[in-house]
Formats: structure tokens, C-alpha cells, sequence
């Protein structure tokens, strides 16, 4: 059920009505029903699994409460770890056909993580299963994240919530802007990824292009998602993490990864590259490197080291194929090299006096979003030598003779200006974000006569253009597979 679909609109209308029509400590109980509804309308199998899941969470963190057991953990997250991993990867090495639970990833890694907080004292054990299930199968966030720990949305789904006017409305906003984002530009932006599979004899400037256009559309698509996931959800007084924050205006590749997937990352720099970097073996590894490289260098490899396996399983995690294992190592490969130059850097930053800001901050952006999207080349590509070969067709046959054609041959002409527009709206509206301005804040706050006129503009805009023409696809979300 995909979360622009009338029946899943339909759903959070009803769970919503329900939620604040019960009394406020039975509120959660709404949702429950409702994620319970959603999960099920997924598909048995759905159900099946993620209330396996969410029975090893829940029996698993009353054992650990009663006994902290490193072999006991060890053997719950085996458990549910690799019970994705058997569903993610055992298709892709044997060719067998399963039927992956909607938001695997999602839930498995959020259940891990309240056993690792439970096993760490950082969270109680819960002793009710049902609101164990509802923690790892809130209906909303379970189609593409975020993906969050017991102490960010745990009582908040557990406690029930006020009827707030202004956070509905703001709620309301941001789910418009997440289906414009996604309905008028991001599907509409699918021709263009179709277009460089198509194997035919490209132009380099039009797989350059394709490339920029496909790394857009799938900021919009998932950013667009996570705005109709977080507005659905502070409609009901909940705040979920935000997993978007303009990635694009990163000054380095690791300001990059601090904005992109936000929960992802931080579940990995979490439960991952702090405990491999602060365990005994990294400490030792810390003490011999700076015996050759010195002390400010070689305290940074555990911490290279463990950047490099963290991006490959997050390559991995993305798919079980070459590309991911080349686009994890690639930017894996950068970060480390990043943090072990550091000093390097520094030292040449200061001897040819570079500033930190001024004419250099639009050098390092440019930067950063080249060798962002040197790895775009292999993310939606199927094999590497496709990817290989549209990286090197981007740097012949620069004849823009044909543009036209070419240009036509995707989109008609008014789809074109329909996606520019868009483009043009979203960075607006990212740039005044980024100035720390509160554009939905204000909105939501103003008075009625301005707010509903705006509202009713994108109501129309998602509508009307989000249906235009052949060139629009309306795809599932790209990140719902996973």
C-alpha cells in the first residue's frame, strides 16, 4: 500500500479521527489498529515477520533486563539481523523468489537498536508486547523509516496527545509538500533515468545531465516521502526525526552523509563505529599507529577503518549486487581518506592561508556534489559495467546539435518547464531553510486568509501537474524496497 494511495490516506484519516475520539491514555491504541490494518493489507507474510520481530524485541529486552548477557545479545541480534539478511540477499545469491515484509530494514534495525539501549541501560524493557509492536510497526514510518530509537517516538506513541489546530495544520503542510515534491517532480523526473538505460549511444552532456537529474529525483523522492510520513504524524502530536536536511549545501562528503538518510547514519555511527572504535582491539590499533604515523594521525585509523566497513554495509543494505559494493567502498574510501589527511589539510589550508568561508565555500559545495555524484553513476545502474561505461560516455561526444531531439525524446516541452518550476521551488524553499527561516512555522501561524490560499496553490499544483502527460510515472517511492 503505497502512502500516496487514496486507501492509505483514507487509513491515517481514520486512524486520526479514531485517535482523538478515544480517551488519552487508550490513544495509542488507535494506532496500533491502524499500523496493525496497514501491515496486514501489505500482506500475511508482513505480519508474520515483523511480529516475529517484534516478539525476539520484546521477550528479548525482559531477558536482558533481568540478566545483561553479552552471548544473550549476541544471539538476539543473529536472530534478528539475520533474519533480513536471509530475506534481502538469499533471492538475489539463489535466484528463489520471496516476499520481502514492507520496511524490513526499517524495523529490523529499530528493533537491534532497542535491544543493544536495553542491553546498554539507555532504555527500559517494555513489558507490554502490544506496545513493542506498535514501537517497530508505527504504520506511518514503516514504508521508508526514519528509522528511530525507543527514547525519540517510544513515548510518544504510548502517550496520548492533545488535539493541537496549528500542529495539524502544520502537519497538513508538510504532507502537501511531500506529495509535491514527489507526484509533480520526482516521478516525473523518472524519463530521464529510463532514458540512460536504454543502451543507446548517448551524447556525454545528456548522461551528465541524466545522472544530476537522477540524483534529484531521488532527494525529492525520498525527501518527499519523509515529509508525508512526518506530517501524517504530527497531525497526531508526534515528531518524527528528520532524515532530510538539504544535503545538497554540504561544504564536505561528510557534511553530506550527516544530512542524507539522517537515522541511517546515526544508527550506524551508534551501534557500529563507536563501539568498533572504543573497543579494546581499536584502542590498541590507535596506539600502534601513532607509533608510526604519530600521535594526531594514527588516532584517526579505527576511526577510518570502521568509516570504510560502516559505508560498505551501507552499500550492501541498499542491494545485494556489485554496484552497492562499489558505491559503499567508494564514498567508504573517501570518508577514510578524509579523516587520515586531516591534519594534512589543516597544515595546507594554513600555508596558503585558505578562509573558511568566502570564495571558498561555494569551491568545496561544488566539490563535494562532483564526488557525490561520481557515485550516482553506480546507484541506479544494474551491473558496473554499465555504470563504467556511462561514466566514461560523460566525457566524450559534448555535440549539443541534437539537444532538442534529445531533450523531446524524454519529456514533452511543458513537462520540462513543469519539473523546472518545481526545481526551482524546491531550492527556493531550501535556500530560506537554510537561513534557519521556519517557512512551515510561519505558515501554519498566519492568519487564515493567507495560509488557505497557499494551501489551496499546492493542493491544485499536485493535482493538475502531478497527473500531467505521458512522461509521468507514477513509481513507488525508492526507498519503500527496502
Amino acid at each position: 500500500m503505497s502512502i500516496l494511495s487514496i486507501e492509505f490516506l483514507l487509513l491515517a484519516a481514520g486512524t486520526l479521527a479514531v485517535y482523538y475520539l478515544l480517551p488519552l491514555k487508550y490513544r495509542w491504541i488507535a494506532l496500533l489498529a491502524g499500523s496493525a490494518a496497514f501491515v496486514w493489507f501489505s500482506g500475511w507474510q508482513s505480519m508474520a515477520h515483523l511480529s516475529a520481530a517484534a516478539l525476539v524485541m520484546w521477550g528479548g529486552g525482559l531477558l536482558l533486563r533481568r540478566k545483561k548477557s553479552r552471548l544473550l545479545l549476541g544471539t538476539l541480534l543473529v536472530l534478528d539481523l539475520g533474519a533480513m539478511a536471509f530475506l534481502k540477499y538469499y533471492p538475489s545469491l539463489s535466484g528463489a523468489e520471496l516476499i520481502l515484509p514492507i520496511g524490513l530494514s526499517y524495523f529490523t534495525f529499530q528493533s537491534a537498536g532497542y535491544l543493544i539501549d536495553v542491553y546498554r541501560g539507555k532504555t527500559e524493557a517494555q513489558k507490554n508486547p502490544l506496545k513493542a509492536w506498535l514501537f517497530i510497526g508505527y504504520f506511518p514510518q514503516l514504508s521508508q523509516g526514519p528509522i528511530s530509537t525507543w527514547k525519540e517516538i517510544g513515548p510518544q506513541l504510548m502517550e496520548g496527545h492533545r488535539l493541537e489546530p496549528e500542529k495539524m495544520v502544520s502537519g497538513f503542510q508538510l504532507m502537501l509538500w511531500g506529495m509535491f515534491k514527489k507526484m509533480v517532480i520526482a516521478d516525473r523526473l523518472a524519463a530521464t533515468t529510463t532514458a540512460l538505460l536504454k543502451g543507446e549511444a548517448m551524447p556525454g552532456w545528456f548522461i551528465a545531465g541524466g545522472v544530476i537529474l537522477y540524483t534529484i529525483r531521488l532527494y525529492l523522492d525520498f525527501s518527499g516521502g519523509m515529509d508525508v510520513i512526518r506530517g501524517i504524524s504530527r497531525m497526531a502530536g508526534i515528531e518524527l526525526p528528520e532524515n532530510f536536511r538539504r544535503p545538497f549545501f554540504s561544504q564536505s562528503v561528510a557534511e553530506y552523509w550527516r544530512r542524507w538518510h539522517i537515522t541511517l547514519g546515526a544508527w550506524f555511527r551508534s551501534y557500529l563505529l563507536y563501539p568498533l572504535t572504543t573497543s579494546r582491539a581499536g584502542i590498541a590499533l590507535s596506539k600502534a599507529a601513532s607509533k608510526v604515523l604519530g600521535k594526531k594521525t594514527g588516532r584517526s585509523v579505527p576511526t577510518a577503518l570502521a568509516t570504510l566497513l560502516v559505508f560498505l554495509l551501507i552499500g550492501v543494505w541498499h542491494t545485494a549486487n556489485w554496484n552497492a559494493v562499489i558505491f559503499g567502498a567508494y564514498f567508504g574510501i573517501v570518508m577514510a581518506a578524509s579523516t587520515l589527511l586531516e591534519q594534512v589539510w589543516k597544515t595546507m589550508r594554513t600555508t596558503l592561508n585558505l578562509p573558511k568561508k568566502g570564495w571558498m565555500s561555494p569551491v568545496r559545495l561544488v566539490r563535494t556534489l562532483l564526488l557525490v555524484l561520481a557515485a550516482q553513476y553506480f546507484a541506479f545502474t544494474p551491473d558496473p559495467a554499465t555504470g563504467f561505461s556511462l561514466m566514461s560516455g560523460t566525457f566524450a561526444n559534448w555535440d549539443f546539435s541534437a539537444f532538442a531531439d534529445k531533450m523531446s525524446g524524454v519529456m514533452e516541452p511543458l513537462e520540462w518547464i513543469i519539473a523546472g518550476v518545481g526545481c526551482l521551488i524546491v531550492l527556493v524553499i531550501d535556500i530560506v531553510c537554510e537561513r534557519k527561516i521556519d517557512i512551515g512555522g510561519k505558515l501554519a501561524a498566519t492568519h487564515f486568509w493567507i495560509r488557505w490560499p497557499v494551501l489551496l496553490l499546492l493542493i491544485l499544483a499536485i493535482v493538475v501537474f502531478g497527473i500531467y502527460g505521458a512522461g509521468y510515472d507514477g513509481a513507488a517511492f525508492l526507498y519503500t524496497q527496502f
